[in-house]
């Protein structure tokens, strides 16, 4: 502690480095702890999307599941319908999407 030199800068520029010490690790923790807070939300964000998608899309190394199919009831109403005629491909699972809203004019 005590060199040949002399003592240093003195007791009130140790305080003064400490304080500054101690405010730049408090910084680095912020910036650290934001850093992992970003990169948690963004993989399960990520995690969530890639869910979604393979349940809109099904899995690419298994085919998707069929939906399954009841045998027709007997009645003459499927014998008259036409068969140039599109079968109805809504399931409970799919929804329509959304119509895109119009921007707002801006205000004045």
């Amino acid at each position: 502690m005590y060199g040949p030199i002399g003592h240093g800068f003195g007791g009130l520029a140790h305080a003064l480095g400490a304080i500054v010490w101690a405010i730049g690790v408090f910084v680095l923790l912020v910036i650290l702890i934001g850093v992992l807070v970003l990169l948690v939300r963004f993989l399960w964000e990520g995690t969530k999307a890639a869910q979604r998608y393979l349940e809109l899309n099904g899995s690419p190394t298994r085919p998707r599941a069929a939906a399954p199919t009841t045998a027709p009831a007997a009645s003459t109403a499927s014998a008259v319908a036409p068969k140039s005629a599109p079968a109805a491909t809504t399931t409970a699972e799919t929804k329509p999407l959304p119509k895109p809203r119009t921007p707002k004019p801006p205000a004045a």
